[in-house]
């Protein structure tokens, strides 16, 4: 059933509402291979993932498993390692994992 637009007795679509974006700095989207690297009970973790956008202060990666929100790891390429981060989401996705990566001390130009 369609909203009728009382003025021309057409159907009109209904408003969409968008969300303000609150975010405090600018996403850049980017295709990036790298390395999720942490300690579990003193064993050691690295696992792929792929990084879709970066931020002043933050990273969005999509990977195959979880991990768990709190956990801090170390974020790696092939050719450097990129620094610390603090995962502060993970949220599933498909068969994947959206990872939001708090990281203060990388830059864009690392990437």
């Amino acid at each position: 059933m369609g909203l009728v637009n009382s003025g021309t007795g057409q159907a009109s679509a209904p408003a969409v509402e968008t969300r303000p974006n609150r975010r405090l700095h600018e996403r850049i989207p980017i295709n990036r291979q790298v390395y999720l690297c942490w300690q579990d009970r003193q064993v050691n973790q690295v696992q792929a993932g792929r990084a879709i956008n970066i931020s002043k202060f933050g990273m969005l990666v999509e990977a195959d498993r979880p991990i768990q929100p709190g956990t801090t790891i170390t974020v790696q390429t092939n050719s450097t390692t990129l620094g610390s981060a603090c995962v502060r989401h993970c949220t599933p996705s498909g068969l994947k994992y959206k990872i939001g990566l708090h990281m203060p001390d990388r830059t864009a130009r690392d990437l």
